[in-house]
């Protein structure tokens, strides 16, 4: 068979080698990109392939049985391309409803039907007739009167290409860095062979006639376009759908820097925090206060994740920064993403546990199962003279007084054995070889790590003063009463050897004895109150009162004591509530110097509360000795006297009541305490 030489062979020829070459590399690389993104892009390539070649073969055929069996080659490649090509630009802007199977078989439902008819009727006269070779300037071209038909469908493919240059002009207008070159080249790419194609149409280029098709001729001109596009923009290795997806949603900050180490994308968030930072520019220049930033973006992924600080205007921010390298053809390394993610708040909290743990009071050590101190803050050179690098490493129970090891190790193994904190009261050595006491919590915080927290306070001095406070304690309860009860018994033996004058002075001792001997036993039941196990319970007020005034009136004859209650009021309170009444009652009458003292006692119901009041007619509470109240501790002044009054108000506000003293006119102190009704009673 006979063939004429073309001007547009050549072209044609080429462009139809490109697009092949560009479906073989985009089925071997079948394993990067989208599915539908990549067999799209192999369908684009592939029809533009078969238009080119099939218009090359008939321009170059010379009679016009070969021509028109070509033309239905062109017919095969240009109806592929009219379904390809829209599929392709809306998987790349990831328009998944439109790839479903109802609206894709819309795409497909007019090629396929053209197709079908130039296979099973021909072109003539479907879409072309009178079909003819004419002269074109030196070769013979197909001419023919178009049918409504041909008019149609090439309406039809007009509006799909609108349609998709549309989709993806906005895909360029609103998208940054790489993928907005990347639409803008495929825009360019979709549009040159259409307005070459209707230039060639109308004559503009070409031969006159118009009888030229110069649309699959242009391919040879976009298959540049596509190389850069696929080649320098990565296509089919980071598609729009993973920027939309992940760059528009992430808080995080992201960087995309190709393999020459320059920035080609960067999402919202990077723009804030580097707001220098150009599109284009070098990362050793986008990132020059950060070098091992520009260098991973140079180097590619490192073994440890990056730690940097950014200097704010307000404060310093603490950033990580993830680096994964983008791979490129075969092995070779494509570019790299960084992901900036701020953790200023987390840096700043373990900044402020840090310096509490350092500037702590107690040591603070983690020890492992196998008895190895890991880590013990410096506020052990502090207390013991120990360096942390020195103790770091050793056995814990090293340190540990041998008398106290036993229990110690005991201790440590329960911690590990049962989960629970665990405490001991041990000696720990300092670094002169001297001892001190130390009250230690042991502690697994975490039950999938083989560690354990411990938490040693230094009570030294504590146990020391403790100590003395038993010692003068003991002496109070017992050295002391001890003698009052001597001068009292020598006192009364002096009542029958003394004038009226002297009995009057002996008054005054016996008054003084009885109030030692009840600040003896005031020590005594603070001793009991700080150191018993006592619990709640539910007390009937009226009975007690009533037996404590009864008591009361027996054991101090000169004093009128008077109780009012009812038949019953229940409270919840602590078991050593009758100490605390007790003694606001002894109070009323131990420190009235009257002849005749009066006491009067009441309980009363208040709402949910029952309400103890205790009227004297002495001489009044000294202001300074209600600070206890205010103060919780004994004031330097009449302390002695105000050890009762401390009494009362531990034990009531154990109780969950309260107490109020008021001042009585003309003479005298009204203590009011409050105590909440039992829950059965109360109902």
């Amino acid at each position: 068979m006979a063939w004429q030489p073309t001007p547009y062979t050549a072209p044609l020829l080429v462009a139809a080698v490109a697009s092949f070459a560009f479906a073989a590399y985009a089925v071997i690389n079948r394993s990067r990109g989208g599915h539908a993104l990549l067999w799209s892009f192999v369908g684009v390539a592939g029809t533009a392939g078969v238009w080119s070649l099939a218009y090359a073969a008939q321009l170059s055929a010379t009679s016009l049985s070969a021509t028109l069996f070509y033309n239905r080659f062109v017919w095969l490649g240009s109806a592929g391309l009219a379904v390809a090509w829209p599929v392709f630009v809306l998987s790349y802007v990831d328009r998944g409803p439109w790839l479903r199977r109802r609206r894709l078989a819309l795409f497909c439902l007019v090629p396929v039907v053209v197709t079908v008819a130039v296979w099973a009727a021909g072109v003539d006269p479907l879409f072309y007739v009178d079909p003819a070779l004419v002269d074109a300037g030196g070769f013979r071209v197909l001419d023919y009167a178009p049918t409504p038909a041909l008019l149609g469908f090439v309406g039809y493919t007009y509006a799909v290409n609108l349609f998709t240059f549309v989709v993806l002009g906005y895909a360029a207008a609103t998208r940054d860095g790489v993928f907005r070159r990347q639409a803008a080249l495929l825009f360019v790419a979709g549009v040159a062979p259409l307005a070459l194609g209707t230039a060639g149409i109308a004559g503009v280029v070409g031969p006159e006639n118009g009888l030229v098709d110069f649309t699959p001729i242009a391919f040879s001109g976009t298959s540049a376009l596509l190389a850069w596009v696929v080649f320098r923009y990565r296509l089919l290795d980071v598609s729009p759908i993973a920027r939309d997806a992940v760059f528009a949603n992430l808080s995080d900050a992201v960087v995309v820097c190709d393999a020459d180490g320059r920035l080609v994308d960067r999402n919202d968030p990077a723009c804030s925090l580097f707001p220098d930072a150009e599109l284009g520019a070098r990362a050793e220049e986008a990132f020059d206060d950060l070098p091992a930033v520009a260098d991973a973006a140079a180097d590619g992924p490192a073994d440890d994740e990056l730690r940097v600080t950014i200097d704010d205007e307000a404060a310093p921010r603490f950033l990580t920064v993830d680096v994964h390298g983008i791979t490129g053809p075969g092995t070779a390394r494509g570019g790299t993403v960084l992901l900036f993610r701020d953790v200023t708040e987390q840096e700043t909290l373990q900044r402020r546990y840090r310096a509490l743990i350092e500037k702590s009071p107690n040591v603070i050590a983690v020890c492992g199962d196998d008895g190895l101190l890991r880590y013990v803050s410096p506020s052990i050179e502090r207390l013991l003279g120990h360096e942390t690098n020195e103790v770091e490493g050793r056995p814990v129970i090293d340190l540990v007084h041998p008398e106290d090891r036993r229990d110690a190790q005991q201790a440590f193994e329960r911690a590990f054995e049962d989960g629970e904190a665990q405490s001991i009261t041990h000696r720990i050595a300092r670094a002169d070889g001297s001892w001190r006491r130390f009250e230690t919590v042991i502690e697994r915080l975490f039950e999938d790590t083989n560690e354990v927290v411990i938490t040693a306070t230094d009570v030294t001095e504590a146990r020391r003063y403790e100590q003395r406070l038993q010692v003068l304690n003991r002496v109070l309860r017992h050295d002391l009463k001890n003698d009052t009860n001597v001068i009292g018994g020598y006192a009364d033996l002096l009542r029958g050897h003394v004038d009226e004058e002297g009995g009057s002075y002996l008054d005054i001792i016996d008054r003084k004895v009885r109030t030692l001997t009840h600040l003896s036993d005031q020590a005594r039941e603070i001793d009991v109150a700080l150191h018993s196990d006592a619990g709640r319970a539910e007390i009937d007020l009226a009975r007690l009162v009533d037996r404590l005034c009864e008591s009361l009136e027996s054991s101090f004859p000169r004093a009128t004591v008077t109780a009012s209650v009812p038949e019953s009021a229940v409270v919840s309170a602590d078991e050593l509530l009758e100490s605390a009444i007790r003694n606001v009652l002894e109070n009323a009458v131990v420190h009235n110097d009257g002849d005749d003292p009066h006491v009067d006692a009441s309980v009363v119901a208040d709402g949910d509360w029952f309400r103890v009041e205790v009227a004297d007619d002495g001489p009044g509470i000294p202001p300074v000795e209600r600070t206890v109240f205010s103060e919780a501790r004994e004031t330097a002044l009449e302390h002695a006297s105000g050890l009762g009054l401390w009494l009362v108000h531990w034990i009531v506000t154990e109780s969950g009541g309260d107490i109020e003293i008021e001042t009585r006119e003309p003479t005298g102190t009204v203590v009011r305490m409050w105590l909440p009704r039992a829950t059965a009673d109360a109902d």
